[in-house]
């Protein structure tokens, strides 16, 4: 007959006593597993990773010095422009800037050779820049109509397909060489062919020009704004600044360059 019973709990070990007639026998349980071990030990591993993040260095060939220069380390990932998936964002704005440059002659020099009247001329260089209005509007529909899952990157497709598509129609539907005539007072005057495109579809192709490179500019601003909110506070407004530097020293570049290319070899 058992006589006296007695339970006691050191940490996680329970140790049961047991009295009976025979003498006292020692029975010890395994310990108890704490239902909340999981749950602690996965709350302490992610409070560390917290604290004291792992940095990932990457390995380059580069030197330390531009390597940080190229990826500033106390940058976010995301906000480094110079990263294989970040260069697009740059590159868009590089181009923007180069065809800003380039387009220049072809819109404000080359209806001139096609014999343009002065209201044709202000009405094609209001073209270019008409779809420039329905920035918000693009804005709107990439924001709400999502292209296979993507609001920005799809839609910025859509704007460079749409201005490359106008302009190969213009260059492979239509003669855009000058020959140069001599006139009677001994003057060279440049003439267009007879195949040479109409001011009316001339006023078209930019059209669709104008409205893909418009909405790929503004896809990319928009990129430009959500990145700018992961930036650190020392750094704010450097994605921004790199972006339309990019843009401004495209266009500073094409913009020569464009006006002697006309010059010596037609649009």
């Amino acid at each position: 007959e058992e006589q006296e019973g007695e339970t006691k709990s050191q940490g996680k070990h329970i140790e049961m006593v047991a009295v009976v007639d025979n003498g006292p026998t020692e029975v010890e349980l395994a310990p108890l597993k704490d239902e909340f071990d999981d749950t602690n030990s996965s709350a302490e591993t992610d409070m560390e990773s917290t604290l004291y993040p792992t940095v990932i260095e990457d390995e380059s060939w580069l030197p330390q010095s531009w390597h940080n220069w190229l990826y500033p380390p106390h940058v976010p990932r995301s906000c480094q422009l110079l990263r294989p998936e970040n260069i697009a964002v740059p590159a868009c704005y590089l181009l923007v800037g180069i065809l800003q440059g380039l387009s220049g002659p072809l819109i404000n020099v080359y209806p001139l050779d096609l014999g343009a009247t002065e209201a044709q001329q202000v009405t094609l260089s209001g073209i270019r820049s008409l779809p420039a209005s329905f920035k918000l509007i693009f804005g709107f529909i990439s924001d709400n109509f999502p292209i296979g899952g993507y609001r920005r990157k799809s839609y910025m497709t859509l704007g460079w397909s749409l201005a490359t598509f106008s302009l190969l129609c213009l260059i492979f539907s239509s003669d855009l060489t000058l020959r140069y005539e001599t006139d009677e007072d001994g003057e060279e005057l440049r003439v267009a062919p007879e195949n040479a495109p109409s001011v009316g579809f001339l006023s078209l192709t930019l059209l669709g020009f104008g409205s893909g490179f418009w909405l790929a500019d503004v896809m990319g601003d928009s990129i430009v704004a959500e990145k700018a909110k992961l930036e650190p506070e020392d750094t704010r407004g450097h994605i921004q600044s790199t972006c339309y530097a990019c843009r401004f020293f495209g266009l500073m570049i094409a913009a020569p360059c464009s006006t002697v290319m006309y010059s010596t070899l037609g649009p």
